[in-house]
């Protein structure tokens, strides 16, 4: 074919403009029409899929079909492997999918329509799986129910993987992904896709990828696939939105666009977020029988677990078998939260914990309702729900559990994991801890402790002393106290691999260090800036006093003395004076004060909170004082004058407020415990409303 017949219909298609590539395989040029024109190898019909319709691909198919020794349109493959129904597969055409499988060749022998099918690309994907990859929902129905893609309740074979037949014929097998096709569209977060395979065939939520994982381990390794894990302020315009919005029901796109830019992308997210919860709801009620463990004990706070239909999980690692001491056993992965050793059988992951882990509340709340039994799984390092809770800090679902469960409450927060540690131990450490949700480094700080004092609560107090040995690496100038096991070999050129016996709270304070020193310097700077800047407030407002707006009488009187708005004048005067050398005393108390942890916990949180409370009431009563002065001054002769005053007046205020909502929030928590305590120790007659002492 001549390169310029090449770009004018390469041009005409990528314009849209079919009619044109159809007029360019003219007779002279018919014989062409299923020569490559892209570096892809693509023909004219891979192309005219692309176009949503079906007679630009009809069209091409009728020339080529007048030319049988060109061969069969519907099996020319371009570089990848794909088909023309592989393109129209991806291009969701599904006018031209129909019109393909109802094709039929002059002159090709036996040749059916339906074997193209069964025809794979190079990643050994047939249409239907490819389908199904790309989330084409309604192709799927066609080929599975209309083309019988399905056989006794089961997919055909070479659907239900990629790459299925390939493996045996492939020497080099170990690079082939042989990934089930509803693996393949829960990866794409095509999940109304995925729902529609499941029914249609239930075996399909058993299957298992190389890596041994189910379907369900996958959906709880996505949290951006369920609301919890949406990143999305819970005080919101948008959270606002969402939660009016219902479900689409299936909507298309052009009806979601009309909802305007934004509430159509937040009504999609939704229906995301639905759709994964009904799958994951489907997929939990298939595998609860799968999660039954078999506990052994074979030591002092040392288990080991089996599944049974699962063909054994194995005994207890190599790290497990270790003793306490630094001299006894204990391998690698002795710090809170790791797993044991190299030895023992692979122990697969449970999906409750996988979800935790990563913070979506949904699939976890939805298996302890349908499996109650799960929350006292434990993993291969003898850790429960509770331990992967505290662990990734999880709130939701710790309270979620402790409100749930409460009667055996005592048992979950008593357990020690296989290394000896207990709930405490792996609040204290940090190997997960990602960042919290608080906006500074001292609330940050804060809700670390705020951590540490709930679960301290929670277990036993013979716990809360508990040492434990923890290995780290240490330069031995740095620490005496620190013991040395001579058969460690150093992890670098710096230290050494050492041991020390600790409890919870001396493994708080050395993990927490780092953090400590931030919520310092950022405490110092923040106290010192704003007390600057309420100064400057006190003094503006204090040489206002002083400055009678129009002026006085002979006898010395203000001339606006009876007027309301001097009033408003003099009393805002001293409102915003008053709050903004209340809150100078109040960032200064902070300069004052020890910075250590105890002190972060409540006191310098709360004085923080009241001192830009104080600074924001200053800033505000300060600008309405400025009004009520132009007020005076301009005695409502205008009335749009009136309106651009009182906008400049709130216009300062109100950006203010808004540039700090999110630290005012987060200071909420602070506040409620302060009134509550502040409830606790009123008499009854004076706060006849206080809540229960309140508990977290």
């Amino acid at each position: 074919m001549g390169t310029p017949l090449m770009e004018t219909v390469y041009k005409a298609a990528s314009e849209g403009k079919w009619d044109l590539m159809k007029e360019a395989y003219d007779e002279e040029h018919d014989m062409y029409v299923m020569s490559p024109i892209t570096v892809s190898e693509d023909t004219p019909l891979h192309l005219a899929v692309y176009s949503k319709k079906v007679q630009p691909l009809k069209a091409l198919l009728d020339i080529a079909d007048k030319n049988p020794m060109l061969g069969n349109p519907c099996t020319k493959e371009n570089a990848y492997g794909n088909t023309v129904l592989h393109e129209a597969v991806f291009a969701g055409n599904m006018e031209a999918v129909e019109h393909l499988l109802q094709f039929t060749p002059k002159e090709q022998g036996n040749y059916h329509p339906s074997m193209q099918l069964e025809t794979e690309n190079a990643l050994g994907e047939t249409p239907l799986y490819r389908a199904a990859s790309c989330g084409k929902k309604e192709i799927v129905e066609y080929l599975v129910i209309k083309m019988k893609q399905i056989s006794e309740g089961e997919l055909l074979k070479n659907h239900r993987r990629r790459g299925y037949l390939e493996k045996e014929k492939n020497e080099n097998s170990e690079k082939v992904d042989l990934k089930p096709i509803l693996h393949a569209a829960i990866e794409g977060q095509h999940f109304e896709t995925a729902l529609t395979l499941l029914k249609r065939d239930p075996s399909l939520g058993d299957m298992k990828d190389e890596q041994g994982r189910t379907c369900l381990h996958l959906l709880a390794e996505m949290p951006s696939a369920f609301k919890s894990g949406y990143a999305m302020p819970k005080y919101s315009i948008r959270n606002l939105i969402y939660c009016c919005l219902s479900a689409s029901n299936g909507d298309d796109d052009q009806s979601k666009s009309k909802k305007g830019w934004q509430v159509g992308r937040i009504q999609k997210e939704k229906d995301k977020h639905e759709s994964a919860l009904k799958l994951a709801q489907e997929l939990i009620e298939r595998n609860k029988r799968h999660w039954w463990q078999s506990i052994n004990v074979v030591g002092p706070n040392k288990v080991t677990i089996e599944t049974p239909g699962q063909g054994g999980r194995g005994r207890q690692s190599e790290g497990q078998k270790g003793g306490r001491n630094p001299g006894e056993g204990g391998g690698k992965g002795v710090d809170p939260g790791e797993g044991g050793g190299k030895g023992g059988q692979r122990v697969d992951p449970i999906p409750l914990f996988i979800a935790i882990s990563n913070g979506i509340e949904e699939i976890a709340k939805e298996i302890l309702e349908k499996f109650p039994q799960g929350v006292e799984l434990v993993n291969e390092t003898g850790q429960n729900i509770m331990h992967v809770a505290v662990m990734h800090r999880r709130l939701e679902i710790y309270s979620y559990v402790k409100k749930t469960f409460k009667s055996i409450m005592i048992r979950l927060s008593s357990r020690i994991d296989n290394n000896g540690y207990t709930l405490l131990h792996h609040v204290a450490h940090m190997k997960h801890y990602r960042g919290g949700t608080k906006p500074s480094p001292a609330l940050k700080l804060q809700e670390e402790i705020q951590w540490f004092k709930r679960v301290q609560r929670a277990i036993p107090p013979s716990l809360s002393e508990k040492r434990v040995w923890v290995q780290r690496a240490i330069p031995p100038s740095l620490s005496e106290q620190w013991v040395q096991t001579p058969r460690e070999v150093p992890p670098d050129n710096e230290g050494m691999q050492r041991w020390k016996e600790l409890t919870a709270l001396d493994l708080f304070q050395e993990e927490h260090k780092d953090q400590l020193k931030l919520a310092q310097e950022w405490i110092e700077k923040t106290s010192q800036s704003c007390s600057a800047v309420a100064v400057l407030l006190a003094t503006v407002v204090f040489a206002a006093a002083y400055t009678i707006p129009g002026g006085s009488n002979d006898l010395g009187f203000p001339i606006f003395l009876h007027n309301r708005f001097f009033l408003a004048f003099t009393v805002l005067d001293v409102i915003a004076l008053a709050s903004s050398l209340t809150s100078v005393v109040m960032f200064l108390s902070i300069l004052t004060s020890p910075f250590e942890y105890e002190n972060f916990y409540h006191n310098i949180p709360r004085k923080l909170i009241l001192g830009f409370i104080l600074l924001f009431f200053s800033v505000m009563t300060t600008m309405l004082a400025f009004a009520c002065t132009l007020f005076l001054i301009i005695h409502f002769r205008k009335k749009w004058t009136t309106g651009l005053i009182s906008f400049a007046a709130f216009f300062p205020v109100t950006v203010f407020a808004l540039m700090q909502f999110h630290l005012y929030f987060s200071f909420l928590s602070t506040m409620k415990d302060l009134f509550k305590e502040a409830g606790e120790y009123l008499p009854r007659y004076c706060c006849p409303f206080r809540c229960q002492r309140y508990k977290r």
